[in-house]
This record gives C-alpha cells, sequence and structure tokens, in this order.
C-alpha cells in the first residue's frame, strides 16, 4: 500500500461514520428504540451506543499499534455490553458524534507515520490474528455499512408496524 492509498484509506475511515451519523439523525424519534420481532435484534438506539464502544475499542486498538507494537488485545464480548452496559443510558446522536471525534484524532495520528511503520505496527488478536493498521482501518470502514444495513432493515420494519 503506497502513502496515497494509505491517505485515501484514513480519510475513508475518517468519514465513512458521517453517512451513519447523518441518516441516524434522520430517523423519526419512536423509531430509534423501535426493536424488530427479529432474535436479537438491537434498536437504533442500541446500535448508534455500540457503535461508540466499537470505535472506542478501535481507538485503543490503533494507539496501541504504534505505541507497544505486538500486543495481544482482547476479544469483546458485543452481546453482553448491549445487554449489561445501559446503552439506554447514552445519547445515540451524542454516542456517534463522540465517535467522529475518536475517528479524527485517529486519523491525525495515522497521518503522522512513516511508511515502515504500517507493517512494523501491528496488534495480535485472539481471533483474527496479526492485525496491522490497515487491517484495523478497514475492518471498522466496513463496520459503518455493516449496521447501515441493520438500521436501514430497522426503520423499514418500523414503517411496515406504522401501516
Amino acid at each position: 500500500m503506497d502513502n496515497t492509498e494509505r491517505l485515501s484509506l484514513i480519510a475513508r475511515y475518517e468519514s465513512s461514520i458521517d453517512s451513519l451519523l447523518d441518516f441516524v439523525k434522520s430517523v423519526p424519534a419512536p423509531a430509534i428504540d423501535f426493536r424488530p420481532s427479529l432474535p436479537g435484534a438491537w434498536t437504533i438506539h442500541e446500535h448508534a451506543v455500540h457503535f461508540l464502544d466499537a470505535d472506542a475499542f478501535a481507538y485503543c486498538r490503533l494507539r496501541l499499534t504504534v505505541t507497544q507494537p505486538g500486543v495481544e488485545v482482547f476479544a469483546w464480548n458485543e452481546d453482553a455490553w448491549q445487554e449489561k452496559a445501559r446503552y439506554e443510558t447514552a445519547d445515540a446522536i451524542a454516542s456517534l458524534e463522540i465517535a467522529r471525534e475518536l475517528r479524527r484524532v485517529v486519523g491525525a495520528m495515522l497521518r503522522s507515520l512513516v511508511d515502515s511503520d504500517w507493517e512494523a505496527f501491528y496488534v495480535r488478536h485472539p481471533q483474527r490474528g496479526r492485525l496491522t493498521v490497515a487491517d484495523i482501518l478497514k475492518l471498522y470502514t466496513d463496520h459503518v455499512q455493516f449496521h447501515m444495513s441493520y438500521i436501514r432493515r430497522n426503520l423499514d420494519a418500523f414503517k411496515g408496524e406504522a401501516k
């Protein structure tokens, strides 16, 4: 990956959350807490708060790649966090806005890395193995679209039940 590709990846990582934030802001208030009648379904609110948790982990993992290359990180239990971390007490929009700011902080740090850092800096994940800076950025950039599909599904289900 050359420098132009790295800068493009950083920019996509930083900006990918904007579409999610804009979309959630446009969702009618009653739909935010609507839970589809599907096993294990999360509300849009829970997806938004989860996104902050996930981005906080990404923030730490990316900073660990630089500060402690090769360190082993733990795999977090997303369902346990959703069930026990009192997601209902967090504001959905504020959670996404904080996640956006975390991405900006990380992006600024990553732009300062030199070419050799991109392979030398990595963490070890118990399920995914060796994750470089680029691997982590790709994972969390794609994370937005993964959740957007569920959020759209929830909104469609909400509109279907409102009829």
